[in-house]
């Protein structure tokens, strides 16, 4: 009677102590993968200074920054995405967003690219067409 006692209250021990620690082993894990997820891609605003459809040039400080257009950018004219665009559609002068990669040779090449902003670096406003 009493090694089954024992057994018991050491199983029931066992059966509480058990999955904290494998909760506190898998935690750190989320962690490391939701930062690689955020830091993969790098925000991008900026004014463009030319465009063709496969190099976008935007105008910098000191001298331009060219991005390599891929055929899996995607472009678009709001920021969701829900409204497509094409290379052709962007302007010189015109204030863009989106985000890219740095490859470990250099070249940058855009993940996406938003067309819908203002140059505050928010959503553009509409003009009020009732004036």
């Amino acid at each position: 009677m009493k090694i089954t006692l024992q057994l018991f209250s050491l199983l029931a021990l066992l059966a509480f102590t058990t999955p904290s620690t494998f909760a506190e082993d898998k935690a750190p894990a989320k962690t490391e993968a939701k930062e690689k997820a955020k830091s993969k891609y790098t925000p991008l605003y900026a004014q463009v200074d030319s465009i063709t459809d496969t190099l976008l040039t935007v105008k910098g400080d000191g001298a331009d920054t060219k991005f390599v257009i891929a055929a899996d950018t995607k472009i678009s004219k709001d920021k969701k995405g829900k409204e497509p665009a094409k290379a052709s559609d962007v302007k010189a002068g015109q204030w863009i967003g989106g985000s890219y990669t740095k490859a470990a040779d250099g070249t940058n090449t855009l993940h996406s690219l938003h067309l819908d902003v203002d140059q505050s670096g928010g959503k553009a406003k509409k003009k009020d067409k009732a004036k």
